[in-house]
C-alpha cells in the first residue's frame, strides 16, 4: 500500500477518535447528573444573602471538607437590615420541595426557617433536581398551638418578637444542624453536599462540602 494512503487512513483514524472523544465529553457534561459530575468550584464555609423581606440570610458550615465518619455543624439565621422594627407577616411559600426535612427548632410550630443537606453538588439554579436527605428527630413533640401570623424583628437583629395564641414571645431566628451517620437515616458516602437554608417567604441559600 502507498505510504501516503496509509499515512493518511492513520490521520483519518486518529480525528475520529479525537471526535468521538468530545462527543463523549460534551454529553457527559450535559447529561450526567451534578452528584456524579460535579462543578469544580471553590466552596465556601459561609455565604449570605439579602432578602427582599428586610433581612439578610446567613449560612454557615464549620468544615468544607470532612470525613465519612465525621460530621458538619450547618448553621443558619436572618438579621434584619432595617435600622428600625421591621414587621415581615407569616407566609408558607417555602423554596425548596420536602420542607418538613428542614430542621428548624425542635417542638416549635411555625419556625420561620430551617438547614438541611442534599447529596450531589447543587446551587439555587437546580436545586429542584435535589432531595434532602432525611433528619433523625431525637425527641417527640406535643400536640403544637398555631404558628405566627407576623414577625417583628427587631433593628439590625435577628430577635422577633411573635404572637403564639395571644401570648408574646422573643424568638431568635437561627438554628443549627449536625450532619452526620447519626442524626441521618443515610449511610453518608465520599462525594460532594449541599448546605441548604430556606425560609418560610421561598428564599433559598446554598453552599458546598465534600466528603473525602
Amino acid at each position: 500500500m502507498d505510504p501516503d494512503d496509509i499515512a493518511y487512513k492513520k490521520s483519518v483514524r486518529n480525528m475520529a477518535i479525537v471526535l468521538a472523544s468530545i462527543v463523549i465529553t460534551i454529553f457527559a457534561a450535559i447529561f450526567i447528573p451534578p452528584y456524579l459530575n460535579p462543578a469544580h468550584d471553590v466552596f465556601q464555609a459561609s455565604v449570605s444573602a439579602v432578602s427582599p423581606y428586610g433581612f439578610t440570610m446567613y449560612l454557615t458550615i464549620n468544615s468544607t471538607s470532612v470525613e465519612p465518619t465525621g460530621g458538619i455543624l450547618v448553621s443558619g439565621w436572618v438579621n434584619s437590615t432595617s435600622s428600625s422594627v421591621e414587621n415581615v407577616t407569616g407566609s408558607d411559600t417555602w423554596g425548596v420541595s420536602q420542607s418538613s426535612r428542614l430542621m428548624g427548632r425542635g417542638c416549635t410550630n411555625g419556625w420561620p426557617i430551617g438547614v438541611g443537606v442534599m447529596e450531589g453538588h447543587y446551587t439555587q439554579d437546580n436545586l429542584t433536581q435535589g432531595s434532602l436527605i432525611p433528619i433523625i428527630v431525637p425527641y417527640h413533640c406535643p400536640v403544637e398551638p398555631a404558628a405566627p401570623s407576623y414577625y417583628l424583628f427587631e433593628a439590625h437583629s435577628s430577635k422577633a418578637l411573635v404572637d403564639i395564641g395571644g401570648t408574646p414571645y422573643i424568638w431568635t431566628i437561627q438554628t443549627t444542624l449536625e450532619f452526620n451517620g447519626s442524626t441521618s437515616e443515610y449511610q453518608v458516602q465520599p462525594g460532594v453536599y449541599t448546605a441548604v437554608l430556606a425560609d418560610e417567604w421561598g428564599d433559598v441559600l446554598t453552599t458546598n462540602f465534600v466528603v473525602s
